[in-house]
């Protein structure tokens, strides 16, 4: 089905409200990394739920109020920002909202990326799989692109994973590591606006974001078990073990 940011930025603004739109964190020193951390931590354990997940997306000192950190998330596909005190205290859930685009969601579909304005369902780890689109194959194989950034720690932390379960697939497919470079840039913004880490298998199936939430083991079951869609089964050793 496809996903409606409105209902999304809805039920947290919601459940914001009950609270007068401030949540309380354990006080302490932080960096502004951990601060990041932290906040997401709390909105999958406390605000989320029915296996949806927030990841990461960016952290920075806000330009707008002094000793506050805008905190910038995704949420199945999309981004949200969120503000958090200088202490770490502090979550203020709703962030700036664009009321020139209306109610109705219209425009926010219109100027989604091309591949999340088409009908999807959601598979393992989160990955979106396209209805619409067959499996994109370049010499017999499916194509999988992890883009990602020196600079990005979640890239850092599902990279070693990925590549862990590639290796298992051989030649059966064709893997592309895209990092901090200009090469196949139009796939990523056909699939995002350009956030990491991105993994699209097949041209069918993406995530924007990292598995963290879910763990090592389950992370690699998840790629494994989306990679084997994309190959469609092949090799058995892998996908039938």
């Amino acid at each position: 089905m496809k996903e409606n940011k409105w209902k999304i930025a809805t039920i947290i603004l919601a459940v914001a409200l009950i609270v007068s739109l401030v949540f309380l964190i354990k006080p302490s020193l932080k960096s502004s990394q951990k601060i990041g951390e932290d906040t997401i931590n709390y909105i999958n354990q406390n605000l989320l739920g029915d296996g949806t997940v927030a990841t990461l997306e960016g952290v920075e000192k806000s330009e707008i109020i002094k000793g506050m950190y805008d905190v910038e998330l995704g949420i199945q596909g999309q981004t949200f920002k969120s503000v958090v005190s200088g202490d770490g205290r502090y979550l203020f859930v709703d962030g700036p909202i664009d009321m020139s685009e209306g109610l109705s969601g219209e425009a926010d579909q219109e100027d989604l990326p091309e591949m999340q304005q088409k009908e999807s369902t959601e598979v393992e780890g989160g990955f979106k799989e396209i209805t619409e689109l067959d499996v994109c194959m370049e010499n017999d194989k499916p194509i999988v692109y992890f883009f990602g950034s020196e600079s990005c720690p979640h890239c850092a932390w599902e990279k070693p994973l990925i590549t862990n379960v590639i290796a298992q697939f051989g030649e059966t497919i064709d893997y592309r590591v895209r990092y901090d470079g200009s090469e196949d840039v139009d796939v990523l913004l056909k699939y995002g606006e350009g956030a990491v880490p991105t993994i699209i298998a097949g041209c069918k199936y993406y995530r924007i974001g990292s598995g963290e939430s879910l763990g090592e083991e389950a992370e690699k079951e998840a790629l494994t078990k989306v990679i084997c869609r994309a190959t469609g089964g092949v090799p058995a050793s892998v996908c039938e073990g």
